[in-house]
């Protein structure tokens, strides 16, 4: 039921300052198209016209107050993996420093990736050894917050990039409930997730941590491969994973990550109810294996 992100990391160079260009601004040009896996959830809409046209994507692989991210099309061609980029998402907000990835969406493009975003603060990457406090419950999207959203603004070095979305509060409903509906997928309470008392807390973390890190898939580093990957754990009313699925929020060819196989060592105190009982729940991280 905790959200983290664990990190590996390789060396990075630095990124050239660019020279201020006109901001470009895209209106939509479709309707939210909603896309519900069996394993994630997603909301997708284009921006501007013909050869101008650009994409934007929020993804959740399981309930909480973060969505992944993407955005791609024309006007990102000059965007730069993990350099800084302000992201904002109505006038008068402080600019949220970010150091996003960079790739491609198939039909768009060049493309910036966000492995998790709020709305009131970006979610910068960290590793997952720092202690994320206890969840009291489970975390939604924040409709209020959505309700704020004028548009999805970039800048790196001297581009600016706007997509007028307007309003997100309906968008982050649907989310919502796509999410929810994931847990009874997994077969998994809902409604004793919304009001528990605590998620399932890793007890063992910085050693399988450690172990993942120290195991980067060499062929993908050959061959400068930086992937997003989704993990969720079952984790039993005894603290055991009970199973472990990875999903790729990226596209790899080389990188096969050995995170499930050593998961199987972890532990995990359980998660608590309403009444301070032990049940089945789940623990979601994204891994983020990047070259810086």
């Amino acid at each position: 039921m905790r959200y983290a992100v664990l990190a590996l990391a390789f060396l990075a160079l630095p990124a050239p300052l660019a020279a201020a260009e006109a901001p470009a601004e895209l209106a939509p040009s479709s309707k939210w198209t909603v896309d519900f896996a069996r394993d994630k959830c997603q909301l997708i809409r284009t921006f501007g016209e013909g050869e101008n046209q650009h994409f934007l994507r929020f993804q959740q692989y399981s309930p909480g107050n973060a969505a992944g991210l993407t955005v791609a099309g024309p006007a990102f061609k000059r965007f730069r993996s993990r350099a800084v980029t302000d992201l904002r998402f109505f006038e008068g907000q402080s600019p949220h420093r970010t150091r996003p990835f960079t790739g491609t969406v198939e039909g768009y493009g060049d493309g910036v990736i966000y492995s998790g975003v709020t709305i009131d603060q970006g979610m910068p990457e960290r590793p997952a050894k720092e202690e994320t406090p206890p969840a009291t419950s489970l975390t939604l999207l924040d409709t209020a917050l959505g309700k704020q959203v004028q548009f999805i603004e970039l800048r790196q070095g001297g581009r600016t990039v706007r997509l007028r979305t307007g309003p997100l509060n309906a968008a982050f409903e649907v989310l919502n409930q796509c999410s929810l509906d994931l847990l009874r997928d997994w077969g998994l309470d809902p409604d004793k997730h919304l009001t528990a008392l605590s998620g399932p807390r890793w007890i063992n973390q910085d050693v399988i941590v450690r172990r993942i890190q120290s195991d980067y898939p060499s062929d993908a580093a050959r061959e400068g491969e930086q992937a997003i990957l989704r993990m969720r754990v079952i984790v039993s009313e005894q603290g055991e994973v009970e199973s472990c699925t990875l999903i790729e929020a990226t596209e790899t060819k080389e990188l096969e990550s050995p995170a499930c196989r050593l998961m199987k060592n972890a532990t995990f105190e359980p998660a608590r109810d309403a009444t301070g009982a032990a049940f089945k729940s789940y623990y979601a991280t994204s891994i983020t294996y990047r070259l810086g």
